[in-house]
C-alpha cells in the first residue's frame, strides 16, 4: 500500500496538460487558432476552416479547406500567412467535413478525423511541419492537394515544381496584414513514398497515391520544410531538423521543448477555485511564446527585413545568435517584459534583430515592403530594445541604430509620441548624447501642449483631458471610440503617460484629484480591457498613493465578471456583462484579439503581480499575485513569490516583504529580482489603505 501511495503522489501533470490551445478560437473571441507550434518557430501548422477568422480557424466551424502553415495569433483585418495549403482527400474534393468529437490538440499537437473517415495527426519542429494522414481501407481516389497560392491577406505570387518522385518545392510570397507589404517563403513537401501521378488544378497540384488495401488502412506522412532562404534551405529542413518518419518522436520533442519553456513558471498551492486561472495562467504563457518567429535556417542564414536580396550568416553578429521577425509591437510590447524576464538570451536575440533593423535606417510603423514571415506593424519597436538594454542583455550596436531607432517614432503626437520620446532620451543618455537627451526630454513632456484644462467628461463634470489641438471638445464626442483617437476615446489616451504620471497629476491639480478621476474611470466602466491602450491602467493607482485599488481592479479584469462598454471601433449596442478571461472557446471577450500575445501576455503578468507599465524602464510595479505560490525559474535563481492566503476574494496586500526585509515602494527592479529571491506578502479581503501610499513609495517618473 505505500509503495501504490507513494508511486501514486510521484505522477505529476505536465504543465502544458494545464493549456488548452482551444482557448480564443472561436469567432471574434480572440481570433487564435489551436494547430500545432513550437516556442517562436515559423512554422504555425493548423487547420483552415471555410468560416475563417484573422489566424484561418473558427472553432464553430466544421469545414475545412486544408492545414496551412503559417499565421499570426489575433491580428486585425484578415490576418497574414496560411502559406503552403495541405489537403488529404478521397477524390479531389474543395471541403470537408470535421468530426468535431475527434478533434484534439495540446502544445506541439493537432489531431482530428474528417467524416469520410481520413485522419489527420499533425506536429511541428521550429521550420517544419510534419503531417501524417490516415485513409480508411479499401479507400480509391487517395490524394493529397498542395496550394501554395493562399493567403489571408491576399496572395501575389506561388510557384511549384516536381524536383523529386516525392517532392514538390517552390515559393509563396503574401501579402502582410491588412495588405501592408509582403512576405516571401519557399517550401519543399517531401512524403514517405512516391505518388503515382500530379495533376495540376489551378495553381495547386493534387498529388496521387496508391489506393489502400482492402484489410489495413493506407498511412501516407509528409514533412513540410520553410524557408525564408530558398528552396534549398526548405528541402534540407525536411532532413536536418525532422530526421526520419517517427511522427510520435517529432511530436514529443515539440512536447519537451514546451514543457521545459512552460515550466520556468512552477505554481502551487493551488485551490479548486483556482484550478480553471491556472489553466487559463499556462496557456496564456502558451501563447506568450509564440511570436516573434525564428526565421533563421538551421544552418545559420537570413535574410533581414527590408532586404529582400540579402542574404547574410549568424556568424556574422554571434554563433548563437538566431534572427526574428514577424511583429506586432503596437500590441504586444509589454509581452517582452516578460520575455527578457524568463528568457533573457532569446530577448537579446530579438533585441539584437529589431537593432539589425534601425541599422539600415528608419523603418515603417506597419509592415511595409519585404519581410521574412507575417508582420504587422512596429511602433513602439524602441522600448524593446531599451529593455533589453537596461537589463544588460546586449551592450552594443546601439549606436549604430540610433538614428533609425529616432527616426522611426510614429504615433499620435499627444500621448504615444512623448513615450517614445522618453525612450529614445534614456537611449541617448546612454549613449552620451547629451545635448540629444535634453531635446528628447523636452519632446518627452511635449503632451502637456495636448492638456485641455477646461475640457468637460461626457456627463458634464470638469476634470481635463488630451485633446486634439489642446483645446476642449465637444462633452458628446468625449466618450466616442475614434472620434480623437486610434481604436479609442478621450478616456482610453486620459491616462497614458507611462513614463510621467506624476507630470499628469500635476497637470490635474494633485496626484488625489488624479486618482479621483482614475477611481470615477473604472467605477464608471468606461475602461477597455479588450485594447491595448489602457491596460496598464489599473496598475497606476500606485503612483498615486492608493495601491490597494491597484490589487482590486489589475484582479478583477483578470478573475471576476465585469461591465465592457465599448469595443476597437465604438461602443457595444448593449454593454457585455461576462469575465475578460475564460476557459472557453469563446474565451476571450468579444472582439478581443489577442494581439500575438498582447492580450495572454497580460493576463500572465498581472497574475504574477509584476507589472511593466513603463516599458522599456527595468522596474515592475507591483500588484496582485493570483496564486498562494509562484516560483519563476529564471537564468541565475528562482524568484519565489509567496501570498500567503491568496484566494479569489484575498486579493489585498496587508503586509510585504523582499528577501525578509519590509518593502515600502510598490514596485522592485529588474536588478533586484534578476537573479531570483524571496518577495513575500500576506493577503485579505480587506484592502490595506496605508502600504504604499506615501509618496516616496511610487514608481519612478520624469517628473518627480
Amino acid at each position: 500500500m505505500l509503495i501504490v501511495i507513494f508511486f501514486a503522489a510521484s505522477l505529476q501533470a505536465r504543465v502544458i496538460d494545464y493549456v488548452d490551445v482551444f482557448v480564443g478560437t472561436e469567432g471574434d473571441h480572440g481570433q487564435l487558432y489551436p494547430g500545432a507550434a513550437v516556442p517562436f518557430g515559423l512554422v504555425k501548422l493548423s487547420p483552415d476552416t471555410s468560416e475563417a477568422g484573422h489566424a484561418g480557424y473558427d472553432y464553430s466551424c466544421k469545414k475545412v479547406k486544408g492545414f496551412s502553415h503559417t499565421r499570426l495569433g489575433g491580428v486585425g483585418c484578415s490576418g497574414a500567412g496560411g502559406s503552403v495549403r495541405i489537403k488529404p482527400s478521397l477524390g479531389k474534393k474543395a471541403i470537408h467535413t470535421i468530426d468535431k468529437s475527434t478533434e484534439k490538440a495540446a502544445p506541439g499537437f493537432y489531431s482530428m478525423a474528417f467524416e469520410n473517415g481520413i485522419k489527420a495527426d499533425l506536429t511541428v519542429s521550429y521550420r517544419v511541419g510534419f503531417h501524417r494522414y490516415t485513409f480508411p481501407a479499401s479507400k480509391q481516389d487517395i490524394c493529397i492537394q498542395i496550394d501554395p497560392s493562399q493567403s489571408y491577406a491576399g496572395n501575389i505570387e506561388s510557384r511549384w515544381d516536381k524536383i523529386a518522385p516525392d517532392t514538390i518545392a517552390g515559393f509563396s510570397k503574401g501579402k502582410n496584414v491588412c495588405g501592408h507589404g509582403f512576405y516571401k517563403l519557399y517550401f519543399a513537401v517531401k512524403f514517405d513514398q512516391s505518388f503515382e501521378k500530379i495533376e495540376r488544378s489551378g495553381e495547386s497540384l493534387w498529388c496521387i497515391f496508391a489506393p489502400a488495401s482492402k484489410n489495413k488502412d493506407a498511412v501516407i506522412k509528409a514533412k513540410v520544410g520553410i524557408s525564408p532562404v530558398s528552396i534549398d534551405k526548405a528541402v534540407m529542413e525536411c532532413s536536418s531538423e525532422l530526421p526520419g518518419w517517427n511522427f510520435e518522436a517529432a511530436r514529443e520533442n515539440a512536447e519537451q521543448i514546451w514543457e521545459e519553456k512552460l515550466s520556468k513558471i512552477e505554481i502551487s498551492d493551488v485551490s479548486g477555485e483556482l484550478e480553471e486561472f491556472r489553466d487559463l495562467f499556462y496557456t496564456c504563457l502558451y501563447r506568450s511564446y509564440l511570436l516573434p518567429h525564428n526565421v533563421t535556417s538551421s544552418d545559420g542564414f537570413y535574410r533581414p527585413a527590408g532586404k529582400e536580396e540579402t542574404l547574410r550568416n549568424k556568424v556574422n553578429q554571434d554563433v548563437s545568435f538566431e534572427y526574428y521577425s514577424g511583429w506586432s509591437s503596437w500590441d504586444d510590447y509589454r509581452k517582452y517584459s516578460l520575455i527578457s524576464l524568463l528568457e533573457p538570451d532569446i530577448a537579446r536575440d530579438i533585441a539584437l534583430s529589431a537593432l539589425e533593423m534601425f541599422t539600415g535606417g528608419g523603418i515603417p510603423a506597419w509592415a511595409d515592403g519585404y519581410w521574412p514571415s507575417p508582420s504587422v506593424r512596429n511602433e513602439f519597436m524602441n522600448t524593446i530594445i531599451l529593455d533589453a538594454f537596461q537589463k544588460e542583455l546586449v551592450e552594443d550596436k546601439l549606436k549604430k541604430a540610433y538614428a533609425g531607432i529616432v527616426s522611426s517614432i510614429d504615433g499620435n503626437e499627444q500621448v504615444e509620441k512623448p513615450y517614445q520620446y522618453y525612450i529614445a532620451m534614456r537611449i541617448a543618455e546612454i549613449l552620451g548624447e547629451k545635448d540629444d537627451a535634453e531635446m528628447f526630454r523636452d519632446k518627452a513632456l511635449s503632451y502637456k501642449k495636448y492638456w485641455a484644462e477646461s475640457q468637460v467628461d461626457g456627463e458634464g463634470n470638469l476634470r481635463g483631458f488630451f485633446t486634439p489641438e489642446g483645446r476642449s471638445v465637444p462633452k458628446e464626442s468625449v466618450n466616442k471610440v475614434d472620434a480623437h483617437f486610434y481604436e479609442g476615446s478621450l478616456w482610453h489616451y486620459r491616462f497614458f503617460i507611462p513614463h510621467d504620471i506624476q507630470g499628469l497629476a500635476s497637470l490635474r491639480g494633485s496626484r488625489e484629484e488624479l486618482a479621483d478621476d482614475l477611481e470615477y474611470y473604472f467605477n464608471t466602466w468606461q475602461h477597455m480591457a479588450l485594447n491595448e491602450p489602457p491596460l496598464a491602467y489599473p496598475f497606476l493607482f500606485n503612483y498615486l498613493g492608493r495601491p490597494y485599488q491597484t490589487q482590486y481592479w489589475s484582479r478583477l479584469y483578470i478573475t471576476d465578471t465585469v461591465m465592457s462598454r465599448y469595443h476597437n471601433h465604438g461602443k457595444f449596442g448593449r454593454p457585455v456583462i461576462r469575465k475578460v478571461y475564460e476557459k472557453k472557446p469563446a474565451g476571450w471577450l468579444k472582439t478581443m484579439d489577442d494581439d500575438t500575445g498582447a492580450m495572454s501576455s497580460h493576463f500572465v503578468l498581472s497574475a504574477l503581480g509584476l507589472y511593466p507599465v513603463c516599458m522599456g524602464e527595468p522596474y515592475y510595479v507591483i500588484g496582485s499575485p493570483l496564486f498562494p505560490k509562484m516560483i519563476l525559474h529564471l537564468k541565475n535563481g528562482d524568484l519565489i513569490i509567496k501570498a500567503e492566503n491568496a484566494s479569489l476574494s484575498n486579493k489585498y496586500i496587508q503586509s510585504i516583504s523582499w528577501n525578509g526585509k519590509k518593502l515600502s515602494k510598490t514596485w522592485l527592479s529588474y536588478q533586484q529580482i534578476k537573479d531570483g529571491g524571496n518577495l513575500d506578502m500576506l493577503m485579505s479581503d480587506i484592502p490595506n489603505m496605508e502600504w504604499g501610499s506615501d509618496n516616496s513609495a511610487a514608481p519612478p517618473s520624469l517628473s518627480e
